[in-house]
């Protein structure tokens, strides 16, 4: 069973007979829960006074005088159980046995109140009637003693089954436990009319016990509670909705209930007084209760006028904002558009001009490839002329300035070879160029590999071709130094070459373990012309040399690349 405390859903109206709780007065529905709690704890403590007046023979715990019957100890029994039930089943999220104390209790009830109805059906006797408290023979109104009225009876059933049934609800929507519960309090509410206007037939039948005053007025009370227990639910969920039917109900059941009571008591009054006779207090509670209606109705249909004309004046004012709102969004719209157009006009410029620039800028690495090309074509002419002029020079010493100025030209050539290849058109892998350039050096001083060993190591480092033409000459150079001179005398050795970056800046090592350098040889004053190419392309490139001449001949070349694209 879901608890009482469940919210509306927002389903249909129609479907479910309950109203969407967006329109519920949710102060409303809290306050009548409320209201339902405390008359469960009332209930509950009025069947404890009942079994307590029971227990220590307090008659006025159960019954207000003499001339009115007793209520019952299984009806004090009774009370208890649904009193605490209903307590229960509203507070059943605090704990789970809760839930489960509540369906015994109610159980209990049904039990209890079915089988009171089975000995009055059957004429029976089932020991139930004296099993708590024993009543003398010949009590008011009572058929058989401490045995509680039909009626009563048939209302503990009721309540009993409408407190299992809560929240249950059938396929059109309307819900089992409050009508019960409404049977149930239209029965106590016969009761205590006929208490009210001395109508002994409302309040006894013949042949059974009457049921007491106390138990018509708690058996209302308790209706009243289990219909506040889910005030925002079936038949109760239209009076405290928020549409126009719950304020309509909310001002006429009241006045229909308390009017003809009030006027018919008054009626009574009179006659019992002997101010009039029987058709003139009939007429007298007709006209009265018309004239009241009349009034009401009028006062409610001016009530309702006035709020119409409010809901008129609110539409049209909400029609003038509506009206204002489609003109500013049309407004708004226009303006949209028009900047929507031109940022689309602004986009298709852009991208017009950036497919041109795309377009420019393929055409420039294109035509920087061509360059290159071309550059290292007529470098490879002057290579070839060199090599053609040198074949018909007899003197070995002029030849090998022929070859020295070929292999320079073929160390430029190489790197317009590898910018023309590369993806970058103003940089070259360095590594690359080293390995390359060295190979074709050893193969054109054809050094004996099991003589000489080559040993590379560089990694792949991406040069501007400012600094890789001036660099690559100077390994030109300081390689072709090391394979002429330092294994001249026929020794054999190795010739290291290293290229990395290191702490921000690029180390060059040209390494032989040869013959060596002269101890006397100044690289600032040099007459060769190879060392005054390299020592003026350091210092060009902004480099420092180091010379070691232990071991051989260690050239150490460090330098920083600088920012060419600032330039």
């Amino acid at each position: 069973m879901k608890t009482s405390e469940t919210t509306t859903s927002t389903t249909d109206f129609k479907e479910t007979g309950d109203p969407p709780h967006e329109k519920m007065i949710f102060g409303r529905i809290s306050f009548l829960k409320s209201i339902s709690r405390i008359i469960a704890i009332i209930v509950a403590i009025i069947g404890f006074l009942i079994l307590f007046g029971w227990a220590f023979n307090i008659s006025t715990f159960k019954s207000p005088g003499p001339a009115f019957s007793t209520v019952k100890s299984n009806v004090g029994l009774a009370f208890l159980a649904i009193g605490i039930s209903l307590w229960l089943f509203q507070t059943q999220r605090k704990n789970k046995w809760f839930h489960i104390i509540a369906q015994i209790f109610s159980v209990l009830a049904i039990i209890l109140g079915c089988a009171i109805m089975l000995e009055y059906f059957f004429n029976l006797n089932l020991g139930i009637d004296q099993m708590m408290f024993r009543e003398a023979k010949g009590a008011l109104l009572t058929y058989t003693p401490n045995r509680m009225a039909f009626t009563a009876a048939l209302n503990i059933s009721l309540l009993g089954l409408a407190l299992l049934s809560m929240d249950r609800k059938t396929e059109n929507g309307y819900r089992l436990s409050q009508a019960l519960t409404i049977i149930s309090g239209f029965l106590s509410l016969l009761s205590i009319l006929g208490y009210i206007y001395g109508v002994q037939l409302l309040y006894y039948i013949p042949n059974y016990t009457s049921i007491s005053v106390y138990a018509a007025f708690t058996f209302f009370l308790t209706a009243v509670a289990m219909l506040f227990a889910q005030p925002d639910k079936g038949p109760m969920g239209i009076i405290t909705s928020d549409y126009f039917g719950g304020h309509l109900a909310r001002r006429l059941i009241p006045v229909a209930i308390v009017v003809p009571i009030f006027f018919g008591l008054l009626a009574i009054l009179g006659q019992n007084a002997g101010f009039y006779g029987g058709n003139f207090s009939v007429s007298l509670v007709v006209i009265s209760t018309t004239i009241i209606f009349i009034l009401f109705i009028w006062w409610n249909s001016l009530s309702f006028n006035c709020m119409d004309i409010k809901r008129e004046k609110a539409e049209i004012q909400l029609k003038k904002y509506k009206d204002n709102l489609e003109i500013m969004v049309q407004e708004k719209t226009a303006e949209l558009t028009s900047t929507n157009r031109e940022l689309e006009d602004e986009v298709k410029e852009r991208k017009s001009t950036e497919e041109e620039l795309k377009k420019s800028l393929e055409e420039k690495e294109l035509l920087m490839k061509e360059i290159h090309h071309r550059v290292k074509n007529n470098l490879m002419v002057i290579y070839s002329l060199l090599n053609l002029q040198s074949r018909y020079i007899k003197d070995k010493e002029t030849k090998n300035i022929f070859q020295e100025s070929q292999r320079r030209a073929r160390s430029m050539a190489l790197i317009h070879e590898l910018l023309y290849q590369s993806k970058q058109h103003n940089e070259v892998d360095f590594g690359s160029y080293i390995r390359t350039i060295s190979t074709e050096l050893f193969r054109n001083y054809s050094l004996n590999p099991e003589q000489v060993e080559l040993n590379l190591e560089t990694e792949n480092i991406m040069l501007d071709i400012n600094t890789a033409v001036p660099l690559g000459l100077i390994v030109n150079e300081l390689v072709s130094n090391s394979m002429k001179h330092a294994f001249s005398d026929g020794k054999s050795g190795k010739i290291d070459i290293n290229f990395l970056k290191e702490d921000g800046k690029y180390v060059l090592v040209v390494k032989d373990d040869g013959m060596g350098m002269p101890p006397d040889l100044d690289l600032n004053n040099t007459e060769t012309l190879g060392l005054q190419v390299v020592d003026s392309l350091i210092t060009q490139i902004h480099g420092d040399l180091k010379l070691i001449r232990e071991g051989g001949t260690t050239f150490q070349i460090r330098f920083q690349e600088p920012d060419f694209r600032n330039k």
